[in-house]
């Protein structure tokens, strides 16, 4: 069993060996992890509405170990781009008659 004060602020490797970050926000879904907020910028995040960190998928990690995380090398990144607003459209009321 995995405690989430195991994987708050432990250190994000590849597999490669390329360090991503720490770990500083752990999502969850009905009781289960689906995703962790890693690098410099997640922790600016958890207090701002900035989005710079990286999220990293649970799929993805690969081993759990002393106070380090080993996810699959290139793990995929946060999409930056603008962000839309999801939904459904409001319907257009009908044309004008004149």
């Amino acid at each position: 069993m995995i405690r989430l004060s195991q994987l708050r602020n432990a250190k994000v490797k590849t597999l490669d060996g390329e360090a991503l970050g720490r770990v500083h926000e752990v999502h969850t879904e009905g009781g289960k992890i689906v995703a962790l907020t890693c690098g410099p910028g997640s922790f600016l995040e958890s207090l701002t509405a900035r989005k710079k960190g990286r999220r990293i998928p649970w799929e993805c990690v690969r081993r759990i170990e002393e106070k380090q995380i080993v996810v699959t090398p290139d793990p995929p990144q946060r999409i930056s781009g603008p962000r839309t607003r999801q939904g459904t459209r409001r319907p257009s009321a009908p044309p004008s008659r004149r």
